[in-house]
């Protein structure tokens, strides 16, 4: 019965004649939301707002998203990422394909690549990589996986995005970075993860050292991100400043990771934690900035992180909120020309209190955040490539499918 099913799927696929109806466009991934903010907010509002896309978001959810005008929410993954059926994810990517073909397909991972270039021949789709990570630089530098293990999985990863670069018609890269790490892609598009929002104007202020401060974490929650290291780093800070706190907003994808932070923050009335095994709503991440003195990035200047641009650094300057960074002459191009940031070393838990309180002395944002920071100063980049692919795939006075 599958089998039938299947061939049904792909005659009808192969043989509609959608002329007059809206390019259809879909964005997938596995362990991303469906109301991704690099997929839905970015890339899929954007389309939608010329009104000449049809979009299919697909990816990981644990509830039903209600579908938008031309924007539909389909989940192909709800478990947690080790989850047995994670192994079937390929088969049903291709049935969602077969039944809702779409004429440029953005894969925003390596794992559904494989099913994807499979069914390329039949239904003839463009396919954009949007390589948001380097999967295997950042294996090698990640602490979840060690030994054989750690090897095969790079291995993996280097075979899968070498035997289909043939079938990839163009690259987005989210990293400026990538160019130099992955210099044997030539036709890309440097998409930054900058702010998909407005500026929220705030100019020459300084922060009440006397006050109760208000320090974030929020985002992924893991080891090389320095989590633990940025609560430790805040409790040396409380011994100065009694009245903070912390507020703690993410996800842990780590089970094992997670019972250490709640080891960590047991306890200590200060520390507020809003934590899952799952991403959050990207909604409840930007209602945490309310109230907010301190963007904490505690993260380990590893080669996988630190050529890289948070996209919370651009995030918290659009909503004017200072950071606290480490030591990266990268990251310090953008936020000390504002003056709305701090680097802090936060190892260095000896001085913690002293170098923070010599820190609050400075004026925080005296020069006003540039629209460089929001995807907007990115986004006709963005829609000139899915138009030229779109024309590529679908010349004036053709069927968008082959007939």
């Amino acid at each position: 019965m599958i089998v039938f099913k299947s061939i049904f799927f792909l005659s009808f696929a192969l043989f509609k004649n959608p002329l007059m109806e809206k390019i259809k466009i879909a964005i997938a991934s596995v362990l991303k939301p469906l109301k991704d903010p690099r997929a839905y907010c970015r890339m899929g509002l954007s389309l939608r707002e010329t009104n000449k896309y049809r979009i299919n978001i697909i990816g990981f959810s644990t509830k039903k998203e209600i579908d938008e005008e031309n924007l539909k929410f389909i989940p192909l993954f709800c478990h947690f990422r080790t989850h047995w059926k994670r192994a079937l994810v390929g088969a049903k990517f291709m049935g969602i394909l077969l039944r809702d073909t779409p004429q440029i397909l953005i894969l925003s991972t390596y794992e559904l690549m494989v099913p994807a270039i499979l069914l390329k021949p039949f239904l003839r789709y463009k396919i954009i990589y949007d390589l948001q990570e380097n999967y295997a630089l950042n294996l090698a530098h990640n602490k979840s996986q060690k030994g054989i293990k750690k090897h095969v999985s790079i291995g993996l990863v280097k075979a899968i995005e070498t035997v289909s670069s043939p079938f990839v018609d163009h690259y987005f890269f989210a990293e400026k970075c990538y160019t130099e790490e992955l210099k044997n892609i030539r036709d890309f598009t440097v998409l930054e993860n900058r702010f998909h929002g407005r500026i929220v104007p705030k100019l020459g202020y300084k922060i009440e050292s006397g006050k109760g401060l208000t320090f974030l974490i929020s985002g992924t929650l893991t080891e090389v991100y320095g989590t633990l290291e940025g609560i430790l780093w805040f409790q040396k800070i409380q011994e100065g400043f009694p009245n903070s706190k912390l507020r703690i907003v993410g996800h842990a994808p780590l089970p094992s990771y997670l019972k250490k932070i709640k080891q960590k923050t047991a306890g200590n009335p200060a520390i507020e934690s809003r934590i899952s095994e799952s991403p959050l709503p990207y909604s409840t991440i930007l209602e945490s900035y309310k109230g907010t003195d301190f963007s904490v990035m505690p993260y380990h200047l590893l080669p996988s992180i630190s050529p890289k641009i948070p996209s919370k650094l651009y995030e918290s300057l659009a909503l004017g909120v200072p950071v606290l960074l480490p030591p990266n002459a990268i990251w310090a191009d953008i936020y000390q020309p504002l003056r709305a940031g701090l680097s802090i070393d936060f190892l260095d838990l000896e001085h913690a209190g002293a170098r923070f309180s010599s820190l609050l002395e400075q004026d925080f944002f005296t020069s006003p955040v540039p629209e460089s920071v929001l995807w907007k100063s990115q986004e006709p980049e963005f829609l000139d490539r899915i138009l030229k692919l779109s024309e590529e795939q679908n010349p004036i006075g053709e069927s968008s499918n082959p007939v």
